[in-house]
């Protein structure tokens, strides 16, 4: 199971990939858009230019890591074709591993185009059953990036089919990806926050609540569950956080995934972290585990 950190620039790049990174995945600025991008995220979340992305890519297949680039714009239409094929074209000139789709006209369009380059269908196709990975495998994907809110054994069932699966280990959406219309990280001079995530005061009793707040944020214990149920990638979210936090989120899951190669168990690796990151213990108390039977987990319809 591949370890995949998220990248925005060069020195992002090295730290995520010295901290023990097998695999990074990144956007590019997006020329002639004001807010949107068509990496899916706000400008500061991406590599500046061309030159900076083709840079990264040499670094990182000289460290023997692959690099996934995001072209995960969340619609498509007719007026933005040729400004994404160019796009995209960037990252095929680059040297990229494989392109990060989040869209399905965008998926049709490289289909057709035959890049020969795989294609890895977002989070935002929200692929929660076999159904939609036996169908996203006919329009030639071959590794489905499947969302949060879903359990070991369902990711187990979804396992032999011929598609690849990746699933984000730290961090991620309170809400479900592609339905989520709660904006943040658009770049815009006024700061919203994560609604998702925020405290609300309750009208009736003036209490305040994380009410929106069904996230969940760590699976150190669910790793030797996920490697048996065929996951290939775990990915840490974080293209516009801390560099120095994704660096030593990176770092943790690198020294637990070799320490559960070694046998250890969920407790050891439990004790480990807490004992190695005295905060990490928020995350427990609060149950934030993904994928295992918690009371947060329990709450999904």
């Amino acid at each position: 199971m591949n370890l995949m950190a998220p990248a925005e620039s060069m020195s992002t790049a090295v730290n995520v990939i010295e901290a023990g990174a097998d695999e990074i995945y990144l956007g590019m600025e997006t020329p002639g858009l004001v807010n949107l991008n068509l990496s899916g995220r706000g400008r500061s979340c991406n590599v500046k230019d061309e030159i900076e992305l083709a840079d990264i890519v040499s670094y990182a297949h000289g460290k023997n890591v692959l690099v996934d680039y995001t072209v995960n714009t969340p619609f498509m239409a007719d007026a933005m074709e040729e400004m994404y094929i160019r796009h995209v074209m960037c990252g095929v000139d680059a040297g990229v591993d494989a392109l990060i789709v989040g869209e399905f006209g965008a998926l049709a369009l490289l289909s057709e185009l035959d890049l020969g380059l795989p294609i890895h269908a977002s989070v935002l196709l929200n692929t929660f059953n076999r159904g939609q990975v036996e169908f996203l495998a006919g329009m030639g994907v071959s590794k489905v990036v499947l969302p949060f809110k879903i359990t070991i054994e369902e990711i187990s069932q979804l396992n032999g089919l011929g598609v690849a699966l990746e699933v984000f280990g730290q961090f991620g959406c309170s809400n479900i990806n592609g339905t989520c219309h709660l904006i943040h990280n658009a770049d815009e001079a006024i700061k919203l926050g994560l609604p998702c995530r925020a405290n609300y005061i309750v009208s009736t009793d003036g209490r305040i609540h994380n009410i929106l707040d069904a996230g969940t944020d760590c699976s150190l214990c669910s790793i030797g569950d996920l490697m048996d149920a065929g996951v290939e990638a775990l990915k840490v979210v974080g293209r516009c956080m801390n560099p120095e936090m994704i660096r030593t989120i990176i770092r943790t899951y690198r020294q637990a995934m070799d320490m559960v190669k070694e046998g250890a168990l969920p407790g050891e690796i439990k004790s480990w972290v807490l004992e190695e990151i005295p905060f990490w213990m928020m995350l427990c108390d609060q149950q934030r585990c993904k994928y295992l039977p918690t009371p947060i987990n329990n709450s999904y319809i």
